[in-house]
């Protein structure tokens, strides 16, 4: 079941308990009540009570399925609702205890038990939207505390690196001056590698930027047509790189136009930390139980065990790596942002096993309803 007809199906059966309640208080008070009350202003008042708090449960499903709430928010209200119902409820039928033993139960304690289990029902409703409501808040909350450290994370990152590959540019200059020419590529060569450096950390930086500023739109994306992408830019820079890749069609999930960088980032890690020439990397992609499964699997020399734990974390890398720890730390992100999961582990002999794990996104007809 889709998430779309998850959430529809929950607010139908809010409002058909509001309907339920609505409705038979509305008939016990004309079948007990009507003919004691003979003043029209305590007929209009009995009439409220029986039906209103039917109705705000009623409407509280109107507002629920004309919003864009997330699925456990209604499954949240839902609870809550007949929680409150059922306690209640339960009250009056401890107190009915003697009626109830005797057989004899009368209308007037039908009447008691709908007028009170709605009210249980529409203040359990309310209880659990505002619930709801501060549980959406606070991950709000943790989502602006993340988003500051990241870019906290980020601005510290570019000065630290920045400042390092300049002033290595900077000496590997003095090497060329006329004065002290050399006719060694070697400098040249060094200030290329390095400037090369800086472009890819900038344009690392701008993909975090940018995935952290857009406001989370995301969009019907087929993973599979990603990963083949992302498996022939690989293919062309590093041809000594053996790839088996066996990745389904109609793989399809919520995200952004980031999200070739979660593949990208672990693909060229593979292929940075290995020898390309005695490399094998495996990609496969399935769709299986209700997930979409991606695994990127090499027979490289593996990650330290010492890092493993921590290896979405900033800053996070080898010590014999030339990293600066953002790379997979972005993985980590934004997978986390795609509502994902992701797992490294070992590879039996050698290598190692990034695992992602995806929900699948509902299909066209499902968003246009």
């Amino acid at each position: 079941m889709s998430e779309t007809t998850h959430r529809r199906s929950l607010g139908a059966l809010l409002g058909s308990i509001g309907i339920a309640f609505a409705a038979s208080g509305l008939t016990l008070w004309f079948a007990w009540l009507r003919l004691r009350t003979a003043d029209p202003n305590q007929a209009v008042f009995g009439i409220v009570v029986h039906v209103l708090f039917g109705y705000v449960v009623v409407m509280s499903a109107i507002v629920l399925l004309r919003s864009d709430r997330p699925a456990p928010e209604y499954r949240l209200a839902t609870k809550w609702c007949l929680g409150g119902a059922t306690f209640t409820g339960a009250l009056v039928l401890w107190g009915a205890i003697p009626e109830l033993t005797s057989g004899a139960i009368t209308l007037g304690t039908l009447r008691e038990f709908v007028v009170v289990g709605s009210a249980g029902a529409a203040a359990g409703v309310l209880v659990g939207l505002n619930r709801g409501r501060a549980v959406r808040n606070r991950r709000r909350a943790d989502r602006t505390a993340d988003r500051e450290e990241t870019l906290v994370f980020l601005l510290r990152l570019l000065e630290h690196d920045i400042r390092n590959h300049m002033v290595a540019i900077s000496n590997h200059a003095d090497a060329i001056r006329p004065s002290t020419f050399d006719p060694s590529p070697t400098p040249a060569e060094a200030i290329e590698d390095r400037t090369e450096s800086i472009e890819q950390l900038l344009d690392t930086a701008n993909v975090v930027l940018e995935s952290e500023t857009e406001g989370g739109e995301f969009e019907r994306v087929d993973i599979g047509g990603v990963l083949r992408e992302e498996i022939a830019v690989i293919r062309s820079d590093a041809p000594d790189v053996s790839i088996d890749a066996d990745i389904e069609s109609d793989l399809h999930v919520e995200s952004d136009r980031f999200v070739g960088e979660v593949f990208r980032n672990v693909l060229e890690n593979a292929v940075v930390h290995n020898p390309p020439a005695e490399l094998t990397v495996s990609v496969t992609a399935t769709a299986d139980d209700g997930a979409i499964e991606v695994e990127i699997a090499d027979d490289g020399g593996g990650i330290p065990p010492d890092i493993r734990e921590d290896l979405f974390e900033p800053g996070v890398h080898g010590s014999d790596s030339s990293g600066d720890g953002i790379g997979l730390y972005l993985v980590g992100k934004l997978v986390d942002a795609y509502g994902g999961r992701v797992a490294v582990s070992d590879r039996s002999p050698s290598g190692t096993r990034f695992s992602f794990r995806f929900p699948p996104a509902p299909s066209d007809a499902d968003r246009s309803r």
